[in-house]
C-alpha cells in the first residue's frame, strides 16, 4: 500500500540500465530472465508446499491460520451456492487465497488474515474448509 515511494526510483534506474547495457544486450539475451522465471518457479512451488502442509494438517483436524470461534461462526451460517459461485466473489476469493499462499511464514499469513476485511475473511474461511473437504473426500475415495 506504501508503493508510491518506490515506483519512481524502479522506472528511473531501469531507464538507465536499458541505457547502459544496450552494447551487451545481445550476449546476455534471455539468461537472466530464464534465471528470474526459475526462481518464481520455485518460490511459487514452495508456496504450493507450504500450502498442502496447512491443508494436510486440517484434514487432521488442526487449524493453525483460523481461530475456533471464527470457524464455527462462519460454518454454522449456512452458504447460498449462488452467493458463494458469483464471479465477483469468486475472484476475490481466488486473488485473496493468491495472495495467502505467496506469505512465506506462519507470522506473515496471520498478519494478511488479520488485515483482511470480514467479508473477505469469512469468504476465505469458507473456501479453505471447501478445499479441506474435497482433499479429504478425494483421498478416502483413493483408498477404496
Amino acid at each position: 500500500m506504501s508503493n508510491s515511494g518506490s515506483s519512481g526510483s524502479g522506472a528511473d534506474s531501469g531507464a538507465n540500465s536499458g541505457a547502459n547495457s544496450g552494447a551487451n544486450s545481445g550476449a546476455n539475451s534471455g539468461k537472466p530472465e530464464k534465471a528470474a522465471k526459475s526462481e518464481a518457479a520455485k518460490i511459487q512451488e514452495k508456496s504450493l508446499e507450504r500450502m498442502e502442509a496447512l491443508l494436510k494438517q486440517s484434514a487432521m483436524g488442526i487449524h493453525i491460520l483460523f481461530d475456533n470461534l471464527s470457524i464455527a461462526e462462519v460454518m454454522a451460517k449456512p452458504a447460498d451456492d449462488k452467493d458463494f459461485f458469483d464471479f465477483n466473489k469468486m475472484k476475490r476469493v481466488q486473488d485473496v487465497m493468491t495472495d495467502l499462499i505467496a506469505k512465506k511464514t506462519y507470522f506473515e499469513k496471520m498478519s494478511f488474515l488479520r488485515d483482511l476485511d470480514p467479508e473477505s475473511y469469512k469468504m476465505l474461511i469458507r473456501t479453505y474448509f471447501h478445499i479441506v473437504e474435497n482433499t479429504v473426500r478425494a483421498g478416502s475415495e483413493l483408498s477404496h
